[in-house]
């Protein structure tokens, strides 16, 4: 046991981590993504009602009747959220993928929690799913609707990789309430497991939590041997079981400061850390200063050279794409460029210049750097919207020229698309 229930709930209202609501926040002052979700509001509220309709139709609905068991971790759950005032629907669909979901409308949230997951967990880890999902409710992230965004609206690729960046911080919240309502980090922790592993738990695979933590000691070699994973949205990703693990030496738990305990914002600043190292939403921050102090890195021009031959893959740049190269590069770096070659070359010179940065300056990559420079050229590359063919393919290539394998790209695209 962590704490009391009072204990827990006091903690939940504290424990949505900094940087998804600073992001959230940013994202829903952006003017066009503000319009953009008062003009679908009604068909979101439409579409939200018409699930409830199809699930009361074809679904269980959980209930003390019908399932006192689930019904307990509902209880659970909704005490520690305190989300009792609000119309809470739990069903139970009949389908064996490891997966549950959650969707919020105005007062109404909705849970499905496929039949496979309750087959596969054990009670405390069923409380941290179902946490997980209502936590996604008491933050209030559906107040930015992500994946429709990015299915919608064409945005600079700066804001494209700070709504992607938005997506995984949100992530820590929702685990926090989960880990709550478990009660548990070892039940969060192969809750995440078994939804990784297509439902296989103790006695087949084997989790560690001392053992990983020493893997923690050096944050700068975590994050380079793990970076590609933690871009993507696995329920395994190694970033989302290290903030589990730091979240769980919080010190109101046992309500005094014991040996390695610490208070909410030291653990959020070691979760800063890591999401500075890997937020590529801020190279463009970092080439405005560099134009200022008129200062240009090998890497600002490797980006440049490789963002237009990503581009122009299936013609020459048009002006919406290169409008998304100056939005990542800085307009006073591409143009500075124009003047000795910069975007009049061909691509095989073009080819050419990036390659020469790569094989000189950049010749030591790391591999959180490698990941940037990928997730930054999807966002250019869509900047029209989508991703042609021949763009993929350049893509591609450039993930084996720095050495990365293409399913980073795959994990990429799976969010956008």
């Amino acid at each position: 046991m962590f704490a009391s229930v009072t204990k827990l709930k006091e903690i939940a209202n504290t424990a949505r981590y900094p940087g998804d609501e600073k992001l959230q926040t940013k994202l829903l002052e952006d003017g066009k993504i503000k319009r953009y979700i008062e003009d679908n509001k009604k068909s979101y509220k439409t579409s939200s009602d018409h699930s409830y309709q199809l699930l009361l139709s074809h679904c269980m609905q959980v209930t003390q009747k019908s399932s006192p068991y689930l019904f307990k971790t509902i209880d659970r759950c909704t005490e520690i959220l305190d989300l009792r005032d609000h119309e809470l629907s739990v069903f139970i669909d009949s389908n064996r993928d490891i997966n549950a979901w959650c969707r919020k409308s105005e007062n109404r949230v909705t849970i499905g929690l496929n039949s496979g997951l309750i087959d596969c967990m054990e009670f405390e880890e069923l409380c941290f799913i179902v946490g997980h999902e209502f936590g996604h409710a008491f933050y209030n992230h559906h107040l930015l609707p992500a994946y429709g965004i990015c299915q919608d609206l064409k945005l600079t690729p700066s804001k494209l990789l700070t709504l992607m960046s938005w997506s995984r911080q949100s992530e820590i919240s929702a685990d926090r309430a989960g880990m709550l309502c478990a009660d548990s980090l070892d039940a969060s922790v192969q809750a995440l497991i078994k939804l990784s592993t297509g439902g296989l738990g103790k006695g087949i695979i084997a989790f560690d939590v001392d053992e990983f933590e020493k893997q923690l000691d050096d944050i700068d070699s975590f994050i380079d041997e793990n970076s590609d994973l933690m871009y993507t949205t696995h329920p395994l990703n190694p970033f989302r079981v290290r903030a589990l693990i730091e979240f769980s030496k919080l010190s109101d738990f046992s309500n005094k400061k014991t040996k390695g305990s610490l208070d909410l914002d030291d653990i959020n600043l070691q979760i800063d850390k890591i999401i500075e190292k890997m937020n590529p939403s801020e190279i463009k921050a970092h080439n405005e200063k560099n134009a200022e102090e008129k200062k240009t890195t090998p890497m600002d021009l490797f980006m440049v050279y490789a963002g237009y031959w990503v581009l122009s893959a299936d013609r020459e740049g048009s002006g919406e794409e290169l409008a998304s190269l100056e939005d990542i590069c800085g307009i006073e770096l591409v143009d500075s460029i124009k003047p000795v070659g910069g975007l009049s070359l061909d691509r095989d010179q073009t080819y050419d210049e990036f390659k020469k940065i790569l094989d000189g300056d950049l010749k030591k990559l790391k591999k959180s750097e490698k990941c940037t420079i990928l997730e930054t050229l999807v966002s250019i590359a869509r900047a029209d919207g989508e991703i042609s063919k021949l763009e993929r393919v350049a893509l591609d290539e450039m993930a084996g020229l720095i050495d990365m394998d293409v399913s980073f790209i795959d994990g990429i695209l799976k969010f956008l698309d």
